[in-house]
């Protein structure tokens, strides 16, 4: 049988040509390889300043114009039809502890729905679709909805355990009065913690759409993920919130005045259409704006100041004090579009602040929990698309390095093929003729 083996000369070109593998550096089978792992990116709280650009969307403004029109009408359907002063003052209590309760889940389920956006921006580097962002949000519901719940109880306990019981028992005749003037340093304390644990819970708000944007775990885990992004920097958290709350009122002056614009700039027109535009303006106050403005005034703003900053419900177009009800054009037509289209502005404008609290927190929980934000999921799915990479990187180095079939080694017993036309002998020469 001819002899099958390549040349020798191609064998040791072929190790020539191979790189050499470092065996420490191979990977263990079934183990990822050590460079394809990401190395989480260091945030700083100069990145809180980027805020208001990663809160402009109109999508998400959308949802949270929503969240907190669902938010004021809760808190207005329970002030005017639920709670009354006839209640006992323990009744009262749980009432509105319910109330609050519910109006945190509201603001939860929204603003984890808009925190889902804003971690696609951040840490995947792509725009989510609404379906896409639904996709995502289903699996976070239960947190969005548990999260609050715990919070709330755990405030609702403190309370209970260290204030309310202390003055229970401080009510006895005698006894009480005693108890509290000889253990009064040790009711200091107590109440001392019960106002720490009130602030916890409203840091814990800052950033817990953030957290169960964010981290891909049950519920539990979100409260503890929570608890330990507050207890671990509280200071981070709070300055992070007082720099978040002055880009709100930035924001919101800019938007009032912008508002406020439309509202002065007509007094140097012409009378007649000077008239017509202030009846316009007069009619359309009176349709909506200032009785949505009061509304949020009186039932949301004034009660979740530590959630919304106080200069939030000042938004809005007051009355100009005209009476536009005696032009009828005015008033069924242009002062009702108006107010309408000044309406939706509002509410949108009240969405974007919204975001822009939102997105404070996100930043703020990738400064203080920037070693964890990758989850186990995202790292597997990186190391799968890497090792797949690595695959097809492999492949084409090994194409690139094998022979060619034409170059192939023929068989030894084969003639090679004349690469030049062969020579032709000389032809031998005639004698001369004598």
């Amino acid at each position: 049988m001819p002899d099958q083996t390549p040349a020798k000369g191609n064998i040791a070109d072929t190790k020539a040509d191979k790189p050499k593998v470092d065996p420490a550096a191979v990977p263990a089978a079934g183990e990822q390889p050590e460079e394809w792992k990401p190395e989480p990116r260091q945030w700083t709280w100069k990145d809180l300043f980027t805020a208001p650009m990663l809160a402009f969307k109109p999508k998400c403004m959308l949802i949270m114009a929503l969240t907190l029109t669902a938010i004021t009408a809760w808190m207005w359907l329970f002030d005017t039809h639920v709670i009354d002063t006839s209640h006992g003052l323990i009744a009262t209590s749980l009432l509105q502890w319910i109330q609050y309760t519910v109006a945190l889940v509201l603001f939860s389920l929204g603003g984890s729905l808009v925190a889902v956006f804003l971690k696609a921006d951040l840490l995947d580097d792509e725009f989510l679709s609404f379906g896409e962002a639904l996709a995502q949000y289903k699996t976070r519901i239960l947190p969005a909805v548990m999260v609050p719940l715990f919070l709330m109880g755990m405030l609702a306990g403190v309370e209970l355990a260290l204030v309310y019981l202390p003055y229970l028992a401080g009510s006895i005749p005698y006894v009480g009065p005693a108890l509290y003037s000889l253990l009064h340093p040790l009711a200091f304390l107590f109440a001392l913690f019960a106002v720490l644990v009130s602030i916890a819970v409203w840091l814990s708000v800052f950033v817990f759409p953030a957290i169960i944007a964010i981290r891909k775990h049950g519920w539990f885990d979100n409260v503890v993920d929570t608890i330990e992004a507050v207890g671990t920097k509280p200071h981070v958290l709070f300055a992070s919130l007082v720099l978040s709350g002055v880009m709100i009122w930035v924001a919101s002056a800019i938007s009032t005045g912008a508002i406020s614009k439309l509202k002065t700039e007509w007094r140097y027109l012409p009378d007649g259409v000077k008239s017509a535009l202030r009846d316009t303006e007069a009619r359309a106050s009176e349709f909506g704006p200032s009785d949505m403005r009061e509304l949020f005034d009186r039932h949301v703003g004034d009660k979740f100041i530590d959630i919304i900053p106080a200069s939030v419900p000042t938004l809005g177009v007051a009355s100009s004090g005209y009476n536009s009800r005696e032009t009828g054009f005015y008033q069924y037509w242009t002062g009702p579009v108006t107010g309408v289209w000044q309406v939706i502005i509002q509410a949108l404008i009240l969405g974007y602040l919204a975001n822009l609290f939102v997105a404070g927190g996100m930043l703020t929980y990738l400064v203080v929990r920037e070693d964890d934000y990758w989850d186990d999921e995202d790292l597997e799915d990186l190391d799968k698309l890497a090792k797949e990479l690595e695959e097809e990187a492999k492949r084409d180095q090994g194409v690139a390095e094998a022979p060619k079939p034409a170059e192939a080694a023929k068989p030894a017993d084969a003639p090679a093929a004349p690469t030049t036309p062969p020579v032709e002998a000389p032809k031998p020469t005639e004698p001369p003729k004598a």
